[in-house]
């Protein structure tokens, strides 16, 4: 696989093979975080870390708290490759020319946060409008684009439900959306199974993979699984088990199952250390499990429960 720090030959330019997500920069975030939010001057340390690892591409949203000014400030002056994302929540019957409205207003908010003229990506945060107003947010990205707002336009992908990837297939495969990120894991292979890393690949699209280690769950022991993940002890015993057969860490396990997927473009791994930073370009930059671990890993874990895999319903 090509060094970490070169850029993806698939995707777009300055795109790194890791991508840093930034939401723990923001807001607390994860549920096996312990240390909550850096500090600004710990996290300006974490970034110079991340960007002298030859780390060019960077993850934040207009929700992810202070994420974005902190980016902003770091990187001024800087080139990087931001994505961040916008929530739309349109009024019932909302127009054409009101959904563009709010969405440009959206995005200026973050150009101004970021310090930048133009959006390198940006994404839509929240699926489920696309059911209602599908057609004119898809109007609305492609006038920011002719207007110089953002330079890409794509989908960040919620849940990974059926319900979900029905109400999108057409915007996903619509040329005006060339970024697709979405949540896949070594527990959740939900956009393998139903076809659509496959697809992105054929039309193009740069793929951005997160939750590859599911907020920290991967590596919480059973006596600190909260009451309502009970059900994930299976699944993370098994995951135990074939790391101890291959003799691969966990963590590789889980970034390099990922990685060497075709049609993955970059990995969107957060941090909240300098340590974690370090161990994160070396995760990319790791060796491939064996083929056969692949092979097991693709029986063992083809059906794990939706309430262990889907975050939004540990609450």
């Amino acid at each position: 696989m090509p060094n970490q720090i070169m850029p993806s030959e698939a995707g777009t330019d300055l795109l790194s093979k890791l991508t840093l997500g930034t939401v723990q920069l923001g807001i607390p975030y994860g549920i096996h975080n312990r240390s909550g939010m850096p500090s600004e001057e710990s996290s300006f340390e974490l970034l110079q870390l991340a960007w002298e690892g030859g780390v060019t591409s960077y993850d934040t949203a207009a929700a992810y708290g202070e994420s974005e000014s902190l980016l902003g400030r770091f990187f001024h002056g800087k080139q990087s490759l931001v994505t961040t994302k916008i929530h739309l929540r349109p009024e019932p019957g909302a127009t054409g020319t009101e959904i563009e409205r709010a969405m440009r207003e959206r995005v200026e908010s973050s150009l101004e946060r970021l310090q930048l003229s133009s959006v390198p990506i940006l994404m839509l945060h929240n699926t489920d409008v696309m059911e209602t107003f599908g057609g004119p947010i898809t109007a609305s990205f492609e006038a920011l684009k002719r207007d110089g707002l953002i330079a890409k336009a794509g989908i960040s992908v919620s849940q990974n439900t059926p319900d979900e990837y029905r109400s999108l297939w057409p915007y996903l495969q619509n040329d005006t959306y060339e970024a697709v990120q979405l949540p896949m894991n070594v527990l959740d292979h939900r956009p393998l199974r139903n076809g659509c890393v496959s697809m992105l690949a054929e039309a193009g699209k740069t793929v951005f993979v997160r939750s590859l280690f599911l907020q920290g769950l991967l590596y919480m022991k059973d006596e600190d699984l909260p009451p309502r993940l009970g059900a994930a002890q299976e699944p993370l015993a098994k995951l135990r088990a074939l790391s101890e057969k291959y003799g691969v860490s966990l963590p590789q396990l889980a970034v390099s199952f990922i990685r060497d997927l075709d049609g993955v473009n970059s990995l969107v791994i957060g941090a909240e250390t300098k340590d974690q930073v370090r161990d994160n370009i070396a995760l990319v930059e790791g060796p491939s499990i064996p083929e056969a671990m692949r092979e097991e890993i693709a029986v063992a874990f083809a059906d794990v429960p939706e309430q262990v895999i889907t975050p939004i319903m540990w609450k």
